[in-house]
């Protein structure tokens, strides 16, 4: 066991210095020998006092729905994975990830510790220390337990801004979508949209990747007004299902953030970028009750692919399901975004996969 986590830090150390040096985004990030993993990286529990199923039952949840990987991500609490009781008769390819939800205690902000091994201290003076240090408490909290850090909802009640979180170190990924009614992913009148947000942190070539998850909290009751599961979700290219292999994997960019659209495939290095929807996947999940898109009263349907640049340009965008773009003058980064958009009463909704960045040196 001591040997394991000596390991795991390794890993952990050096996927950090990947990002860093720039060597994680100067390779193809599909590999031959690696799989397609879909995970939900925070979600709630009895514990919390404010959901309404047991960490058995929602482990169950994910499991009976196809999930590949979970972390009951409690507020201020550790959930050991071995005290989670699943059937006997199971799927093998599902496993837990330890974390916990670090929470503010007087301000609404929240980080993901994922794959920690115990809890993590939350407690920060929040009288004398700024939301960016805040933040960094957090961070730094995470990796001394040899975790990921992933900032949580930063619009939930429009608590952290970009600012905030540039002022941050060792950061590496945040919420771009997060599937409870009432975080704000899409802004309003007088603030930004989370991915606006991102777009802000990558032109100040901060080095940091869009994670989309459920937050979820009622199991019981499905309603658009509720924190369901199985709304927002990230699917992990990865060497194997290990806690190691799928954080390592999340830390170099190698995986692509959804509430809807399912890609086929997604290739990316500083030459090219290319993604392919998969059509019936897509169609399949969209059937779900459960999905909730984003309401817009004028749109097109069907598939757009935008590839994006700088302060959020969009440097392409094609009505298809298949799409690559060349890189042929220099760039900061690259990222793309496939929206399917269909007809509902009074408009249309939108539904989304995102790539993660590719970075240029320089």
């Amino acid at each position: 066991m001591r040997y394991g986590l000596v390991f795991n830090k390794i890993l952990f150390a050096f996927s950090i210095l990947c990002i860093i040096s720039g060597c994680a985004q100067n390779q193809a990030n599909v590999m031959k020998n690696s799989k397609w993993f879909k995970g939900n990286t925070h979600v709630h529990t009895t514990l919390s006092g404010h959901a309404d199923t047991t960490p058995d039952n929602v482990a169950k949840w994910y499991l009976d729905h196809g999930y590949n990987f979970l972390i009951l991500s409690e507020h201020n609490k550790f959930i050991d994975p071995l005290t989670v009781h699943l059937p006997k008769i199971k799927r093998k390819d599902f496993i837990l990830i330890p974390g916990q939800e670090v929470t503010g205690e007087q301000r609404n902000v929240h980080t993901t510790a994922m794959n920690i091994k115990g809890k993590v201290d939350w407690q920060v003076d929040s009288k004398h220390a700024s939301i960016s240090q805040e933040i960094q408490h957090h961070i730094d909290g995470t990796h001394r337990l040899g975790g990921a850090p992933i900032l949580n909802h930063p619009n939930f009640r429009y608590a952290v801004t970009s600012d905030d979180i540039l002022e941050t170190d060792k950061l590496h990924m945040f919420e771009l979508y997060n599937g409870h009614p009432t975080v704000n992913n899409y802004g309003d009148k007088d603030h930004i949209s989370t991915e606006v947000i991102w777009d802000e942190l990558l032109t100040h070539d901060m080095k940091i990747y869009g994670v989309s998850s459920d937050d979820a909290h009622q199991f019981k009751t499905i309603s658009a007004e509720k924190s369901n599961p199985g709304r927002g979700w990230v699917m992990v290219k990865a060497s194997k299902l290990t806690p190691a292999a799928i954080t390592e994997a999340m830390l170099n960019g190698d995986f692509y953030s959804s509430n809807g659209v399912t890609l086929s495939s997604i290739e990316r290095d500083t030459s090219t970028y290319s993604v392919v929807v998969d059509t019936l996947a897509t169609a399949s999940t969209l059937s779900s009750a459960i999905l909730r898109g984003k309401f817009v009263k004028q749109a097109k349907e069907g598939y757009r692919i935008e590839f994006i640049g700088s302060e959020g340009a969009v440097l392409s965008s094609i009505n298809s399901d298949k799409a690559s773009y060349k890189v042929t003058s220099p760039l900061k980064y690259l990222r793309v975004r496939i929206t399917f958009t269909r007809a509902v009463i009074g408009g249309y909704e939108e539904y989304y996969a995102w790539g993660q960045p590719v970075f240029f040196a320089g």
